[in-house]
């Protein structure tokens, strides 16, 4: 493939995602805590605080390494010191195009031109990579440097000297990078794919070597120490204990939120990367097939000579995947979000598959059936949005992500309905390049559709901009301001643009009357202390199910 050719797919594969993640990138309210939680510390290093190690509220947050936040200051630095939901989603985006980027070029190294584009496509319209590249997470930036590193290594397996070298420097740095966005996983994750390939395709007493372990980890550790040492000399050893033993390995092996059962992450998944999930199992049977028979699994005919004089590539983002998996698997805390470093392996995976009937033209029973079951599960998606009544759609806040409006109702069914009809329709004509284009873009439309339906949906539940109004009208800016909102405590303070004092409870509200009358803000959950004498009510909203009340404390209740 010649250069223009690789520069015109890599542009196609931007533009895409660009269209996908900027639109409206800051209509929306953030809707996480943690999004909250993370512009916070961000606006903090704007405003003059250290940029060395976060802080919240003045204190120290070891809960994430701090390259996010470097990020999302440096962006609104650029923008004269405004940090308002564009900056704290811009970096995400800025990661999950290079995410797309890199899945571009390790699926041409591995599959050649036409898998790397199909899978970076499926990759850029799977839901919660959709979603992930629009929010103010750090975890993009994970898995770009996680997918980075994977096509460091992968070069590196077929090359010898400097240009080998020059791959290992580049995955060791990757992997860097990932560990000071997100933590160990940057490190983990590459290295665990790749030693199961190599241990699967190879003898086991070559990984260390073909790992690059000896010239990779300095160039890994001159990258973390750089900013681990300085931060560790400046907060002490408790700065280790914290970020590495507890937010690490103890939050890994009995973690303190999110327990789930083994078994979570496989409805997990096959909702995270739909509709691409359908097709996931079918292309690891393929896969298989082709590994155990080295047959074209589409036309049961030998594969390409040149194909056997190595491991067949679709093991290593197969090994990446189930790696990656099992690892997680073991863990019992469990998020949906955890999974997305191993959204490019299933991308890959999804994107050999469809290249194969592409190539081939001849349909395989194991993409049949899930562009049967996409485009029946689209039509009947049709028919919900038009006659299920919204107060009964299951699920907390989903029925935020359909219109309230009969006209926007009826323009979603008709998107649903002409993409499964192009859907059904190119793959029963055997146009399977053509079913593909159709799965994107239906896709693609459907996606910024809710976008622009649950901006406005989600706010109106959620009024928090009105909310900080009402607060900054009545809280003088220099008295101090207590919270008892738990995790809304980030979103409020970050609307009302003032430092707020987060507490665990009543008992060490009531504790700082001894210096005076304290404002405060309460919820629902606590009725006991609204009906004590003393406290008096100022202003209230609501954010979704929790009211949300501001108070004066004028002396301790009785």
């Amino acid at each position: 493939m010649s250069r223009p050719e690789r520069t015109g797919r890599l542009l196609l594969v931007l533009a895409l995602g660009a269209l996908l993640y900027l639109p409206g990138l800051g209509n929306e309210i953030l809707r996480h805590p943690l999004e909250a939680k993370y512009a916070l510390a961000a606006r903090e290093m704007v405003r003059g605080g250290p940029w060395l190690v976060a802080h919240l509220f003045g204190e120290i947050y070891p809960d994430k390494p701090p390259l996010y936040f470097w990020a999302t200051a440096g962006v609104a630095e650029i923008r004269g010191g405004r940090l308002d939901e564009v900056s704290a989603r811009l970096p995400a985006v800025i990661g999950g195009l290079a995410g797309l980027a890199f899945t571009l070029l390790l699926g041409e190294s591995l599959f050649g031109s036409r898998a790397g584009l199909v899978s970076a496509a499926a990759l850029a319209t799977s839901g919660l990579f959709f979603w992930y590249a629009r929010q103010g997470h750090p975890d993009q930036f994970l898995v770009a440097g996680v997918t980075l590193a994977c096509l460091g290594l992968w070069r590196s397996f077929s090359r010898d000297g400097a240009p080998r070298a020059g791959w290992i420097a580049l995955a060791y740095a990757a992997m860097a990078l990932g560990v000071m966005s997100k933590g160990l996983l940057g490190l983990v994750l590459p290295l665990l794919g790749a030693a199961l390939y190599l241990g699967v395709t190879g003898p086991l007493r070559a990984i260390p070597r073909r790992l690059g372990l000896g010239l990779g980890l300095p160039i890994f550790l001159a990258i973390v120490l750089a900013w681990y040492g300085p931060a560790v000399a400046r907060y002490g050893t408790g700065y280790i204990r914290e970020t590495i033993v507890h937010q690490q390995m103890e939050r890994y092996a009995r973690t303190w939120v999110h327990r789930e059962p083994w078994y979570q992450y496989f409805p997990d998944f096959m909702t995270g990367f739909l509709p691409w999930s359908l097709f996931v199992p079918g292309a690891i049977v393929l896969a298989w097939q082709a590994s155990r028979v080295r047959n074209n699994p589409m036309t049961g005919t030998p594969t390409d000579p040149a194909d056997l004089r190595g491991p067949a590539p679709f093991l290593f983002p197969l090994c990446w995947f189930v790696a990656g998996f099992v690892f997680f698997s073991l863990s019992p805390g469990k998020r949906t979000a955890y999974l997305l470093p191993l959204y490019p392996a299933a991308a890959l995976l999804v994107g050999w598959a469809w290249t194969q009937v592409m190539d081939t033209g001849r349909r395989s029973r194991w993409l049949s059936v899930p562009v049967g079951l996409l485009a029946a599960g689209a039509a009947i998606l049709a028919l919900g949005v038009l006659f299920v009544p919204r107060r009964l759609i299951p699920g907390r806040m989903v029925d935020t992500l359909v219109p309230s409006d009969p006209a926007w109702q009826v323009g979603a069914a008709l998107v649903l309905l002409v993409g499964a009809a192009a859907i059904w329709w190119t793959w029963r004509r055997g146009r399977p390049g053509a079913t593909f284009v159709a799965v994107v873009l239906a896709t693609a439309v459907s996606l910024l559709g809710v976008t622009l339906v649950r901006a406005r949906q989600y706010e109106a539940r959620y009024g928090v901009r009105d909310l900080a109004t009402r607060i900054a009208a009545e809280a003088p800016p220099g008295e101090p301001l207590f919270s008892l909102l738990d995790d809304y405590d980030y979103l409020v303070a970050f609307y009302l643009d003032r430092r707020i004092t987060p507490l665990p409870g009543p008992s060490e509200l009531l504790a700082t009357l001894r210096d005076g009358p304290r404002l405060a803000l309460l919820d629902n959950n606590d009725r006991a202390l609204l009906a004590q004498p003393g406290v008096t009510v100022i202003t209230e909203g609501r954010l979704g199910p929790k009211r949300v009340i501001l108070v004066r404390l004028d002396r301790r209740p009785g």
